[in-house]
């Protein structure tokens, strides 16, 4: 019997020492050897979702996008409610513009994690890159529902009224969203934009 707990002991810290080497490896850039040192890691820990989401992220840093997906996917089928790990594929779809399945996957993690507003803010991104203004317009109006006390919402928001030239919204949205955030000249300078384009209507 201590003979078991001695091994299980031994096993234990051997794993944290590989996958801490291997995130050192990572952070270093070396992707290659980071990922030969988390895979020996996974195999002391078969279980170990921040493993799996450390290779997943190593192999998209490697821009070895399709071991990312195909990770992040056995990923997914040992922890099938893990909310991340749908939005860390959906990222990853996203970067080889596979904006259909990529929705998909973010559709998943809002399904799983409602209040989650940075999920909705990526899907509404994926979906202006789709050319759904309407669908992004949606999701924005459900994140800021969650959270009102974000600028980034409002100036993403006011920014797709602006494209559907619907100035009196988008000046809505960026004087919301210079009110939370009065330093941001950015916001400031569209504000007044909008409202020099509704005077002239």
């Amino acid at each position: 019997m201590f003979y078991f707990g001695l091994k299980k002991i031994r096993r234990f810290f051997l794993f944290h020492s590989l996958y801490n080497k291997g995130i050192n490896r990572e952070n270093l850039g070396e992707y290659p050897k980071a990922l030969n040192l988390l895979f020996l890691a996974l195999s002391l820990k078969p279980n170990s979702l921040k493993t799996y989401i450390a290779i997943t992220r190593v192999n998209r840093k490697n821009k070895t996008f399709l071991n990312a997906i195909d990770f992040c996917t056995k990923a997914i089928q040992r922890y099938p409610q893990n909310a991340e790990l749908y939005a860390i594929k959906a990222d990853i779809l996203r970067k080889i513009k596979d904006y259909n399945n990529s929705i998909f996957a973010y559709d998943k993690a809002i399904e799983l994690d409602r209040n989650n507003i940075d999920y909705y803010l990526q899907r509404a991104e994926i979906k202006y890159l789709s050319d759904d203004l309407k669908g992004a317009i949606f999701d924005l109006n459900e994140a800021i529902s969650r959270n009102n006390q974000e600028a980034i919402l409002y100036e993403k928001r006011a920014f797709l009224h602006f494209l559907n030239n619907n100035f009196k919204s988008s000046n809505e949205d960026y004087t919301k969203a210079v009110e939370i955030s009065p330093d941001n000249k950015h916001l400031q300078y569209m504000k007044n934009t909008c409202e020099k384009l509704l005077n002239k209507i």
